[in-house]
């Protein structure tokens, strides 16, 4: 019960879920989220791991229940509708993307929040841009940290990108390297 809370909680924040009214006003709460729809479909974009879909993907199908139900009609319609694209993946592909949830979600939440907003940033970037800078991305991401870190300060690949390309590049590639595949 107390991981469904904690994954409830998760969810209320991340705007997923309507939250009752709050006695206590928080200082400085976080700007409202709202489901994003399904992004189209092609290899450019990068799936965002604090997606309430992720999210919802990680759980029990009993758990993703009791949490949808809390939800309106229209967005309950749009969560199932997203899970039952992830439920129709090979097993292999959801056992990655689960893998990527599971390493995402073991990170410290400031560095949660700062591959999020990295991602967020990638995703907001023109197509052509996005596809240019992903299989870079990817190469980053799977590199050990010493050869990461020289190609990242590289003045070749300084040229090569902008001054808020490479803050995602980094972030990302530092704060969420891609999980080893599973024998």
């Amino acid at each position: 019960m107390k991981r469904f809370a904690v994954t409830l909680g998760m969810l209320l924040l991340a705007g997923a879920v309507e939250a009752q009214p709050a006695k206590k006003v928080a200082k400085n709460p976080p700007p409202p989220r709202t489901v994003a729809p399904a992004p189209a479909a092609g290899p450019a974009r990068l799936g965002n791991p604090a997606n309430p879909v992720e999210r919802l993907r990680a759980m029990s199908p009993e758990m993703r229940e009791r949490v949808l139900e809390k939800l309106p009609a229209q967005q309950q319609a749009n969560l199932r509708q997203r899970l039952e694209r992830f439920d129709k993946l090979p097993a292999a592909e959801r056992a990655r993307l689960n893998r990527l949830w599971e390493t995402f979600n073991a990170l410290p939440p400031e560095k949660q929040a700062s591959v999020t907003r990295q991602m967020q940033a990638f995703n907001a970037l023109p197509e052509e841009r996005r596809k240019e800078m992903r299989p870079v991305l990817q190469r980053l991401r799977n590199m050990p940290e010493a050869r990461r870190d020289a190609m990242l300060n590289s003045e070749a690949f300084r040229n090569r990108f902008s001054p808020a390309e490479l803050e995602m590049l980094t972030e990302i590639s530092q704060n969420y390297p891609l999980p080893k595949p599973q024998p």
